[in-house]
């Protein structure tokens, strides 16, 4: 099954000025709806690129356990601010920041899933379905183009 808003993002990713639209937009709601349960079913823990707009190392995406409600911690990916002694503070989803960090964060995602791969390769659980699953996502965004999910 080829899931088309991959093929979008994959495609903006490699493009020298990502178009942030409306199209763009539920690109990203649904690559945090993909992303949200291969996190929490991997449960390893990323600080990924940098994807800040004033300074970029400011901003990160982090896959974690984040506060990001009343709830308990829930796995997923967010970006994140460093903000000493406190760690990683959640902020926003992937879908939920500003136009001009979009940008950046999907000019970052194939850094990002090669990344996360290669930690969750390093925890051992890249034989697991999610393992399984986050490698053909990450194979999306490779240079040589979408793949089929």
């Amino acid at each position: 099954m080829t899931h088309d808003f991959l093929v979008h993002l994959a495609s903006e990713a490699r493009s020298p000025r990502v178009r942030v639209d409306a199209a763009l937009e539920e690109a990203l709601v649904r690559l945090d709806a993909l992303l949200e349960p291969l996190c929490q079913e991997l449960q390893v823990e990323y600080v990924g690129p940098a994807v800040g707009v004033e300074a970029r190392e400011v901003h990160r995406l982090v896959v974690a356990a984040h506060a990001w409600t009343a709830g308990p911690p829930a796995w997923g990916v967010r970006v994140c601010c460093a903000r000493a002694p406190s760690g990683w503070r959640a902020e926003w989803t992937l879908a939920g920041a500003g136009r001009l960090r979009k940008r950046l964060i999907v000019q970052a995602l194939p850094e990002f899933l090669e990344g996360f791969l290669e930690a969750v390769v390093a925890a051992g659980k890249a034989d697991t379905p999610a393992g399984r699953q986050l490698a053909r996502l990450r194979e999306a965004f490779s240079p040589r183009g979408p793949a089929v999910l």
